[in-house]
């Protein structure tokens, strides 16, 4: 028999539940823990993902076993502190097959089930596991503002123009926490990503790119072009201090 998302050995995961310990959880008991994702790096793991499930369902588990979510639990909130892009991927690639049955593999990374409000939230912000700044860039926002649910999370352009010059080898994939949010804010400040808006093409992710069924991104003639100055823009001095600064285009 084909196995399908989550039939595995490990058990749903308690609110007393230790850190290092693996268990699932549902999608929709993961509270996020930003604003915004890149279109473009979710709309290629979407299609990836949606590919897997369509021709086996378990090739989907395997993959998702593999890359289990890091959480913060505390009480009967379970915080998602990384892999947004990915559970918000595996969101739009299955929600319409499984609707809320759609669940993940976690790690558990603490339990903060013990700290009152304002400590819990320093320490999330202490830790780099929270990241309180909106699709334009704006804040720090308050905590209490986060969406409720991963298909809330709203589309930055420049996080997704981030993404793919990383994909370009503008910069090196790091670990540094929010790198790519990092470039994407550094690209806000230089480029302008409206174009043509009276003409209905209102910003990067609607002009730049396109998606196929197969997961395959390819650049528009005016996405080249943004590429290309961000790319520029990217091996300048002044990107220097960004994390997987490479330098200069040879």
């Amino acid at each position: 028999m084909t196995r399908q998302l989550c039939d595995s050995e490990f058990p749903w995961c308690p609110a007393d539940a230790r850190a290092g310990e693996f268990y699932k959880l549902r999608v929709k008991d993961l509270s996020p823990t930003q604003f915004a994702v890149g279109k473009a790096e979710v709309d290629v793991r979407t299609a990836r993902m949606r590919k897997k499930f369509r021709k086996d369902p378990g090739r989907l588990h395997d993959y998702l076993r593999v890359r289990p979510v890091p959480i913060l639990v505390r009480g009967k909130k379970f915080y998602l502190v990384d892999h947004h892009h990915l559970v918000r991927a595996l969101y739009d690639a299955t929600h319409r097959k499984r609707g809320k049955d759609i669940c993940v593999y976690v790690k558990v990374m603490a339990n903060a089930g013990t700290l009152e409000e304002t400590y819990f939230w320093k320490s999330m912000h202490e830790r780099n596991w929270v990241y309180l700044f909106d699709r334009s860039g704006g804040g720090p926002q308050q905590p209490t503002t986060l969406p409720a649910h991963i298909k809330d999370l709203t589309f930055d352009p420049y996080r997704s123009l981030a993404w793919i010059v990383r994909e370009h080898h503008g910069y090196l994939k790091n670990n540094e926490p929010f790198s790519e949010f990092k470039w994407a804010n550094y690209f806000r400040t230089r480029i302008l990503l409206d174009q043509d808006i009276l003409a209905g093409r209102h910003t990067f992710d609607d002009f730049a790119f396109e998606v196929d069924e197969r997961g395959k991104l390819e650049m528009t003639d005016d996405g080249h072009e943004i590429i290309e100055e961000a790319l520029f823009l990217a091996g300048s001095p002044e990107a220097r201090g960004l994390p997987g600064y490479i330098g200069p285009r040879s």
